[in-house]
C-alpha cells in the first residue's frame, strides 16, 4: 500500500488536492478532519481521551485499508508542531509495522490566496473555516510552519496552482 500525507493548515486545499491525486492513481482519500469530527461528537474536543480516540479512529481506518489491500491512501492532516506529535508517533509506528513507506507533502500558499480559498463558495454549507477573521485568528493560534519531525517532507507552494496542478506536482515527486 502507498501512503501519502498532505498536510498544512485548514482551508489551504489539502482535501481537494488529495481527491485529484487519488483519482489519478485509483487510491482512497482519508481526510483526518473526519476523525476529528467524530471524536468531537463522541468525546468532546479538549476532553480527556479526545486525542487518543481520534488517533485510534485514523489508525484503525489505515489498518482496514491495508487489510483490504487498498493500493494507496492519500491522508490529509493539519500538523501543529508538538500538539500533533502523539498522533504522528502512532502513525509512524503503524506504517513501520505494516512495512509501508510514507511520503509527506506540506503545502502552503500566500495569505491572500489562503483567504480566497477559505471564503470561496465551495466551502459554504460545511463545518470548515469560512471567514477571513476566523482564518487569521486560527493562523495566529497554531504553528503550521514546521514539517513533521523524523520524516522527509516535500514543501509545495500552491499559491498559483490549481488543485489538479498541485496533485500533478505531488504525483511527479512520488517514489515508485
Amino acid at each position: 500500500m502507498k501512503f501519502v500525507m498532505i498536510f498544512g493548515p485548514s482551508g489551504i486545499g489539502k482535501e481537494t488536492i488529495a481527491r485529484h491525486l487519488a483519482a489519478q492513481k485509483g487510491w482512497r482519500v482519508f481526510p483526518q478532519h473526519l476523525a476529528f469530527d467524530i471524536a468531537s461528537a463522541v468525546i468532546g474536543f479538549g476532553n480527556d481521551g479526545f486525542e487518543k480516540y481520534q488517533r485510534d479512529l485514523c489508525l484503525n481506518a489505515l489498518r482496514t485499508f491495508y487489510s483490504n489491500k487498498v493500493t494507496g491512501v492519500v491522508f490529509t492532516f493539519c500538523y501543529v508542531s508538538k500538539a500533533s506529535d502523539f498522533f504522528v508517533r502512532g502513525l509512524l509506528s503503524l506504517l513501520n509495522e505494516m512495512q509501508v513507506e510514507g511520503e509527506f507533502f506540506r503545502i502552503n500558499c500566500e495569505l491572500k490566496e489562503h483567504i480566497a480559498r477559505v471564503t470561496s463558495d465551495g466551502r459554504k454549507n460545511t463545518n470548515k473555516i469560512q471567514t477571513e477573521e476566523y482564518l487569521r485568528d486560527y493562523l495566529q493560534k497554531f504553528d503550521f510552519g514546521e514539517s513533521i519531525p523524523n520524516v522527509s517532507s516535500c514543501v509545495l507552494d500552491t499559491t498559483s496552482m490549481t488543485p489538479e496542478e498541485s496533485a500533478n506536482a505531488i504525483a511527479a515527486k512520488l517514489r515508485t
